[in-house]
């Protein structure tokens, strides 16, 4: 049986009430939503409670998931709306590209391989810092498009509908969050060393 079709098993028994296939799609689910939230968040304890809280909201909703689009994305609607109303209530939303310090969660993304060179390191993370400062001025949709497709790698039809929005706006947005990110920059690095991001 492939995955897909496991899954698909694994909905329509956890929609009966099976919480042990329930707890079978969380697992599946985890730790990518919960690395979406602590992108979005920036925090540990607000990602675990805000991963916890899209579990529960899916749980609820289940019955009303009809497969028009993949599971996937119905799980990262109910984690962009969680966050989103989460940056309304807190009004912080500054989104870290870089791992948190002391990270010793096994659920954190995982990092590529490879020894960088100390002058790589230094540089690496000035230019983390860099676009910190920079995203951290994004409208919280930009944000989420940025985790979606730049760090998540999801593909621009998966955010359209995650996002409810046509293809061509979740392109538009994307193309002014970049830009916007390059405005930012711009006057910082003339600031600085010169280092291209």
């Amino acid at each position: 049986m492939s995955s897909e079709n496991e899954e698909i098993q694994l909905i329509e028994e956890a929609k009966k009430g099976d919480l042990a296939a329930f707890e079978k799609l969380i697992l599946s689910y985890e730790k990518m939503i919960y690395n979406y939230c602590l992108r979005m968040t920036n925090s540990r304890e607000d990602a675990e409670d805000l991963t916890q809280e899209v579990f529960i909201r899916l749980y609820k909703s289940l019955k009303r998931f009809r497969g028009r689009s993949k599971f996937s994305t119905y799980v990262y609607r109910i984690a962009h709306n969680i966050c989103i109303d989460h940056y309304r209530k807190s009004k912080v939303g500054i989104i870290f590209l870089s791992q948190p310090k002391n990270s010793e969660d096994d659920r954190e993304m995982d990092l590529p391989a490879g020894e960088p060179s100390p002058e790589e390191t230094a540089l690496q993370k000035e230019q983390q810092e860099l676009l910190l400062q920079c995203i951290a001025q994004l409208k919280p949709n930009y944000r989420t498009i940025i985790v979606l497709r730049e760090i998540q790698e999801r593909s621009y039809e998966e955010i359209a509908e995650i996002l409810n929005m046509p293809l061509g706006t979740v392109k538009s947005h994307l193309s002014r969050a970049r830009t916007a990110l390059r405005e930012a920059v711009r006057p910082l690095l003339k600031g600085g060393d010169g280092h291209a991001l």
